[in-house]
């Protein structure tokens, strides 16, 4: 285990990742959701090369690629549907990496400073996804509260009348 301050360095170099993955998602106009869906599959590969070096790798990398397919089918649901998908498995991944990964049985074979900041990355871009879609929801109501001559009623679908 890494004292206090160590703990702090490893995540805020997570944090800073993530803010590399922000730039990028912004620079690359994909979208944050669709952006921070690769990053969480690329960093669940990422623990299937540290299992290679366990004393059972046979294992470990079934245990590693179980957790590939449950935050890529998180990452695929994100990208095919609700970006609340990505935030649960980034917030997944991240208990996935401490628990796991840095106080668990996982710590034999992965180094600890990047379970903490796979962590940090991980918990940082789940925010900032919660971030993008709350504030993409909230100018879109904005949008739509201030069309000009935007009512409740001219709002509303007209219905097919038969006549």
């Amino acid at each position: 285990m890494y004292d206090d301050a160590e703990i702090l360095i490893f995540v805020s170099l997570g944090l800073l990742f993530a803010a590399g993955v922000a730039i990028l998602a912004r620079w690359s106009r994909k979208g944050a959701p669709r952006v921070a869906a690769y990053a969480l599959i690329a960093v669940s590969f990422l623990y299937v090369g540290f299992a290679l070096r366990s004393d059972n790798p046979g294992v470990w990398i079934g245990v590693e690629m179980t957790g590939v397919a449950i935050f890529g089918s998180l990452a695929l649901l994100a990208i095919m549907g609700s970006p609340w998908f990505v935030v649960a498995g980034l917030a997944a991944q991240a208990v996935w990496a401490i628990e796991l990964h840095y106080v668990g049985t996982g710590s034999a074979f992965t180094p600890g400073p990047v379970a903490l900041a796979n962590a940090g990355f991980d918990a940082a871009l789940a925010l900032y996804v919660v971030y993008v879609v709350w504030r993409g929801a909230g100018a879109a109501k904005a949008t739509t509260a201030s069309a000009p001559g935007a009512t409740k009623k001219s709002l509303r679908q007209p219905k097919d009348r038969v006549q």
